[in-house]
C-alpha cells in the first residue's frame, strides 16, 4: 500500500485560491448539505493544481474546509466577545493566558487560532456564511429560513472591509415580529366587531322606541 503524501496546506497561494475557488463554486453551484457538491470539489481540485501544482483529493479538501469552517467559528465567537478583545489591525486577539486556556477548553480550535490568525477572513465570512452554528446564516429569496434581524459588524483588515451579519438567536426576529403584528390585528379587529355591535344596538334600541 502506498504511503500517502502529507499535503502542504501553508505553500504560499495555496490556502487563498482555495477558499476563493470554494466561494464561487458556492455562489454558482451552490451547498450540499453545509459543503461543496462533489462536481465542485473536482473543479477546486483543478484550480488548485492549474495554478499550484497541488495535487488533493476530496476527502483532504473537505477536511481542510472543516477545519477552517471551525476555526472561522472560534474567530467570530471571539471577535464578538466583549470587551474589544479584537484588533482588526493585526486580526488577533488580546487575551490574558487565563482567558485562553478557558477558550481553549470550550473550542478545540481556539488553540489552532491562537497559534496562527484566522488567514482571509473576509472570503471566510462570504463562504461559511449559512454553514456554522456559531448565529450565522445566509438569508435569500430561496431560503427556507425566516428573515433574519440583522445586526452588521464591521472591520477593516490590510485595507479591505470585512463585513459579517449576525443574526439574532432562534426564536427571534421575524417570527417572533410576526407574532406581535398578528395579535395586534386579531385585537383591531375585535375592537372593531365590539364597535360594530354597538353601533347595531343602538339603532335596534332607536327603533323600538319609535315604535
Amino acid at each position: 500500500m502506498a504511503k500517502r503524501i502529507r499535503i502542504n496546506w501553508k505553500q504560499e497561494g495555496v490556502e487563498k485560491t482555495f477558499l476563493e475557488a470554494c466561494v464561487h463554486q458556492i455562489t454558482v453551484n451552490g451547498r450540499e448539505g453545509s459543503s461543496l457538491k462533489q462536481a465542485s470539489w473536482k473543479i477546486v481540485a483543478e484550480n488548485l493544481k492549474t495554478q499550484h501544482n497541488f495535487i488533493v483529493e476530496q476527502r483532504q479538501m473537505k477536511n481542510h474546509y472543516d477545519f477552517l469552517k471551525g476555526k472561522f467559528a472560534a474567530w467570530l465567537k471571539l471577535k464578538n466577545k466583549t470587551g474589544n478583545v479584537y484588533d482588526p489591525v493585526t486580526n488577533s486577539f488580546n487575551l490574558s493566558e487565563e482567558e485562553w486556556q478557558i477558550e481553549m477548553k470550550s473550542n478545540k480550535y481556539v488553540e489552532a487560532l491562537r497559534s496562527a490568525p484566522l488567514a482571509f477572513p473576509e472570503l471566510c465570512c462570504q463562504l461559511f456564511e449559512g454553514s456554522t452554528s456559531n448565529g450565522f446564516d445566509s438569508w435569500g429569496p430561496s431560503s427556507t429560513l425566516p428573515h433574519p434581524s440583522e445586526e452588521v459588524n464591521e472591520h477593516n483588515l490590510d485595507g479591505m472591509d470585512v463585513e459579517c451579519t449576525q443574526v439574532d438567536s432562534p426564536g427571534k426576529g421575524v417570527s417572533e415580529e410576526s407574532s406581535i403584528r398578528s395579535q395586534k390585528k386579531e385585537k383591531g379587529e375585535k375592537r372593531k366587531h365590539k364597535a360594530t355591535l354597538e353601533s347595531q344596538l343602538i339603532e335596534v334600541v332607536g327603533d323600538i322606541g319609535l315604535g
